[in-house]
């Protein structure tokens, strides 16, 4: 595939998704009812501890880690941006607001700016804490959670294998937490070692879910829907080759097995 043609693919996904949102806002508008979502482990632990939070006056520990704006992992630090904000706008019954903790120095302005959306009395400004990259920034957070004592962590960015140092020190404190990374090595961490771990593109449906804003809600039901077709294109194209190879099977059976691959597929989707 030429450069070219990627593009045009390219701009005709982007309106295609623009005008498959814009459309089930509309039908979402006009029923006027809230949709249900599908679960996502650890989501709903998170009204249980800004409860917490609230009643110990105790902080919760937000993390961008190393993401931030200008470089590949910019579309992840705006999601985490709108996902502490909800989180953060949760915890203002609390005289203690959220420790926000990252390592790039292009995300400073991003931090601050969604401590002072979301954050409307006293000094946020000095809870917002920068360190140096990699282990370093694993070894002050670790250091913060012996004097802070946050209720939870929620370590939603840019993170490699020094998670594993945070995330075991979280929980030998009985330190909750929920964790994903925009990095393999980080991610597989997350999975293995943190409380609850969002997978994927979860990280990006994850701010609708603390919002109020039926509109997120609506966003997220996209992206599920575009994984769906995703999923289902790339299986008709994996039976496609298949049927090439082997001449002995009909188009008729590869149907079929689509079709049972489909149903599984959706039964699956519904009991989550």
């Amino acid at each position: 595939m030429d450069e070219t043609t990627l593009q045009v693919y390219s701009v005709l996904f982007v309106l295609a998704t623009v005008v498959l949102v814009y459309t089930a806002r509309f039908f979402h508008e006009r029923r006027g009812r809230r949709r249900r979502q599908r679960q996502l482990a650890g989501i709903d632990q998170i009204p249980q501890w800004t409860t917490q939070s609230i009643e110990s006056n105790r902080p919760l520990h937000l993390a961008f880690g190393d993401a931030g704006v200008g470089g590949e992992n910019t579309p992840a630090a705006l999601a985490e941006a709108e996902f502490f904000y909800h989180i953060i706008q949760r915890a203002n019954s609390s005289d203690m607001p959220p420790i926000v903790s990252l390592s790039a120095a292009a995300a400073v302005p991003l931090g601050q700016d969604t401590l002072r959306r979301a954050w409307h009395k006293g000094d946020y400004l000095s809870r917002l804490q920068w360190y140096p990259q990699d282990l370093a920034y694993a070894g002050a957070v670790t250091a913060s959670m012996a004097v802070d004592e946050p209720v939870a962590h929620i370590m939603a960015g840019g993170f490699g294998a020094e998670l594993a140092l945070m995330l075991d020190s979280a929980d030998r404190r009985g330190q909750a937490s929920l964790a994903v990374s925009d990095r393999l090595d980080g991610q597989a961490v997350a999975y293995a070692l943190a409380d609850h771990a969002l997978i994927g593109e979860e990280l990006f449906a994850a701010s609708s879910y603390v919002s109020e804003d039926g509109g997120g809600r609506i966003d997220a039901a996209t992206l599920d829907v575009w994984r769906g077709l995703i999923i289902l294109g790339l299986t008709v194209l994996l039976l496609l080759e298949f049927s090439k190879q082997l001449p002995l099977l009909s188009w008729q059976l590869a149907a079929a097995v689509a079709a049972i691959l489909i149903v599984l597929g959706a039964i699956i989707y519904r009991r989550r």
